[in-house]
């Protein structure tokens, strides 16, 4: 009698027989999408005063702003795409599970701000709850973004070793996107160490440093997912190839 596979082995063999590919690609293009467009429609659909700044200090102070709550649904709505994502371990879903609670959490643990937007829809705190000294919206988005920084660098590029080169020698897609996953968590390690600086220091007071270290890192988060669902450097069909054929398929 044939030995069954483990449950996680049997997701792998499903996605590598094409049974799972849209299912598994779609969740982890919608989790780098989510990421990367909260950043856009923040800045583009934020209406100011004329006195207001046009970039806010960090991502976190546009809960001050008219998008208070579309700040609030955004990291929400990733919250719940990351806890539908099993990934192929308990480590990498609890670390899943983790940075989603916390995505959450940053929604509903606003930061505090001496100087909100004239336009803001949220009450403007300058005082919050804090955790070991340090506010809860901070250690929330530090343990988000390690997480996520952790998934890309050591869970996102596991593969056999073979299915790096091909038969004439050449990288396959999988061994570049595992470039790709590498570069996006040290970048977003990276990230963190000049935040925790810039937070000590505060070296350029006039400049939103904040703000440009925190999108790099979101949009870095962003980029290694959608590597990871496979929008870049594809296996054999593309997903969006594919879905065209069979459109125009049913169409016949």
């Amino acid at each position: 009698m044939k030995k069954a596979l483990p449950s996680k082995l049997l997701d792998v063999k499903k996605e590598l027989d094409n049974e799972l590919v849209v299912s598994y690609l779609t969740l982890r293009n919608f989790i780098g999408f989510s990421g990367m467009l909260l950043l856009i429609i923040l800045i583009l659909t934020t209406a100011r005063g004329s006195n207001d700044k046009f970039i806010e200090s960090s991502i976190s102070e546009y809960y001050y702003t008219t998008n208070g709550d579309v700040f609030v649904v955004l990291l929400s709505v990733l919250g719940v795409f990351l806890l539908t994502y099993n990934g192929y371990s308990v480590a990498e879903r609890a670390l899943t599970i983790l940075a989603a609670i916390c995505s959450i959490g940053v929604a509903f643990s606003p930061t505090a701000t001496e100087e909100g937007n004239s336009m803001s829809i949220h009450k403007i705190y300058k005082q919050v709850p804090e955790w070991f000294g340090i506010e809860r919206h901070v250690v929330l988005a530090a343990t988000f973004f390690l997480c996520i920084a952790l998934i890309s660098l050591i869970y996102f590029p596991k593969t056999n070793q073979a299915h790096l080169i091909s038969y004439d020698g050449k990288k396959t897609s999988k061994a570049k996107r595992n470039t790709v996953y590498k570069i996006c968590g040290w970048v977003i390690l990276l990230m963190m160490l000049l935040l925790i600086i810039n937070f000590v220091k505060k070296p350029f007071p006039t400049i939103p440093v904040t703000f440009i270290l925190e999108a790099i890192a979101l949009e870095a988060f962003g980029f290694s997912w959608i590597t990871k669902g496979q929008t870049l450097w594809h296996d054999g069909e593309h997903y969006l190839t594919k879905g065209l054929n069979e459109i125009k398929a049913s169409v016949k």
